[in-house]
């Protein structure tokens, strides 16, 4: 089955992996290219039966069997061994803030009742852990490097009074890249989630 956009095909479907859903837009967000280009390569990709489009409350492109089957191609030749070696400790530190900000979201949904100081310096200690973790991570993968202008974005609107940027769903907040970085963790390690992970 041939791709003839030449484009990085790995990092789009792995982007769509990890979403489940998106358009190219978002997709450009996360893999750092033109959405045009993308586009291009999404309408190839469907008419050879690797992504489908969907409409509705979620829509966007997704994956079809036959996508998540070549993404499991390119994931198995771009993660070498030496990159496994070099992620599983940064996804193990990873751990650490991600216990951190669900207790920071758990406060903002039920203590905080809107006031963003009861919970900002915590969100911003935690910003600061995984803007470290990112950037250990970009040194193994590089792709890792377009989640931080994402965080950084939510974190300047949170801070700026918009509520919703910390974790209103489907809405690109704090909570939902927080959420594709972790599946992007485990599904670039092919770890399973245990209780550890949540």
């Amino acid at each position: 089955m041939s791709i003839k956009v030449e484009i990085d095909e790995f990092h789009i479907l792995h982007a769509l992996k990890v979403r489940g859903f998106a358009d190219a837009e978002q997709l450009s967000e996360s893999v750092g290219m033109h959405a045009a280009d993308i586009h291009s390569f999404l309408t190839t990709a469907g008419e050879n039966g690797l992504v489908k489009h969907r409409s509705g409350r979620i829509k966007g492109f997704t994956l079809t069997s036959s996508g998540r089957d070549r993404h499991s191609q390119l994931l198995e030749a771009a993660v070498t061994t030496d990159r496994i070696t070099a992620l599983n400790p940064i996804y193990e530190a990873f751990l650490v803030p991600n216990r951190q900000f669900k207790k920071v979201t758990t406060d903002w949904q039920l203590i905080a009742k809107g006031d963003i100081g009861v919970v900002l310096p915590r969100l911003i200690d935690v910003h600061a852990q995984v803007s470290s973790i990112l950037a250990s991570a970009s040194a193994v993968m590089n792709r890792f490097e377009y989640y931080q202008p994402r965080f950084d974005r939510s974190l300047n609107a949170f801070r700026s009074g918009e509520g919703g940027a910390l974790a209103r769903p489907l809405s690109d907040s704090y909570h939902d890249i927080w959420m594709e970085l972790h599946e992007d963790l485990l599904t670039t390690l092919a770890r399973e989630r245990t209780d550890a992970d949540e």
